[in-house]
């Protein structure tokens, strides 16, 4: 299972906001999907446009090959994805929107 908010919240105005994007969502429920989840939502500033895209996203969508964490921060640019001495990966977040 996998759910996604739309983005880093900010503060904008009295308000909170998200930046995420539908056409974001678009691309995380693909990669949700190839990673393996079977049950994909949305969470925090998630709305009707976005969960249209979701839907619309996996409507058609044949499952790919598992995505690396450079793919997932190329299409998301939620993570940054630091190579350790021994050749493992380690991923931070980071406050960065797409």
């Amino acid at each position: 299972m996998a759910k996604a908010n739309c983005g880093i919240p900010e503060y904008v105005d009295g308000e909170i906001r998200y930046t995420g994007t539908p056409e974001i969502m678009k691309n995380y429920a693909r990669l949700a999907r190839d990673a393996g989840a079977r049950i994909i939502g949305g969470c925090c500033g998630s709305t009707p446009e976005h969960i249209t895209a979701l839907v619309d996203a996996l409507r058609d969508h044949k499952r790919r090959e598992r995505p690396t964490l450079e793919v997932i921060d190329s299409e998301l640019g939620l993570s940054r994805v630091t190579p350790k001495p021994d050749g493992e990966t380690r991923t931070r977040r980071s406050r960065r929107h797409a």
